[in-house]
């Protein structure tokens, strides 16, 4: 027996992660998330730009991968195309650009100079487990919009193709918190690049000479 004693802590390892395994879904919590929530928002300063609604198929609540590992369908109660339009804006507010969220084109205010809205065209996660052992689970994040706008010296029609991959490690299993990570680490590099190229364009222009870039991240 002493010879198998190495199995136990292995053993104990597994049920735990399979202990959090609950059902044949795994539903992710809350909207997604800025990683500089709570910081100061730059100097606000030109004409509001109006973000709408992004469109997404399909109805509430949302099944936007999978759980290979456990057969289960990742599901989110949120609205994606809410979601990616809210991290737009607060980008925007980070730059000194004064934003304001509306549902749709009849709630954009008279006084707005430029207006942006889009599709999200793909929003997936996945999870597997990784390595010799498989005690580490891989966790694969995709978001992809169409992004368009008007106002400023942007031609008529514009619009701009974005798309964003992350992947990470977990230890063990993937818990809800973990793949709601993953999805908001694709989104917002998907909004930090959707600000640039709405600088690029000119659809809006930062507030001042001493204005920095938004962050980049790491988009295909």
């Amino acid at each position: 027996m002493r010879r198998f004693r190495w199995l136990f802590p292995v053993a104990a390892l597994f049920l735990a992660g399979a202990g959090c395994v609950t059902g044949k879904v795994l539903y992710l919590p809350g909207d997604l998330y800025r990683p500089t929530a709570g910081a100061p928002a730059g100097p606000t300063e030109g004409t509001e730009v109006a973000v709408l609604d992004f469109a997404y198929e399909g109805t509430p609540p949302y099944e936007i991968g999978r759980d290979f590992d456990h057969a289960r369908s990742i599901v989110w109660k949120g609205d994606p195309g809410k979601a990616l339009a809210d991290l737009i804006a607060e980008v925007l507010k980070e730059q000194g650009i004064p934003a304001v969220r509306v549902p749709s084109e009849s709630d954009v205010p008279p006084a707005a100079a430029a207006k942006v809205w889009g599709r999200v065209d793909e929003l997936r996660v996945s999870t597997k487990k990784s390595g010799s052992l498989r005690l580490t689970v891989e966790i694969s994040a995709s978001v992809g919009a169409t992004l368009f706008a008007a106002g400023g010296s942007a031609p008529p029609g514009w619009s701009s193709r974005l798309s964003s991959d992350f992947l990470y490690t977990e230890p063990l299993f993937a818990d809800s918190s973990a793949v709601h990570s993953a999805v908001s680490g694709a989104a917002n590099t998907v909004a930090e690049e959707a600000v640039k190229r709405l600088f690029a364009a000119g659809v809006v222009l930062p507030p001042g000479p001493t204005q920095t870039a938004p962050r980049g991240g790491n988009r295909r």
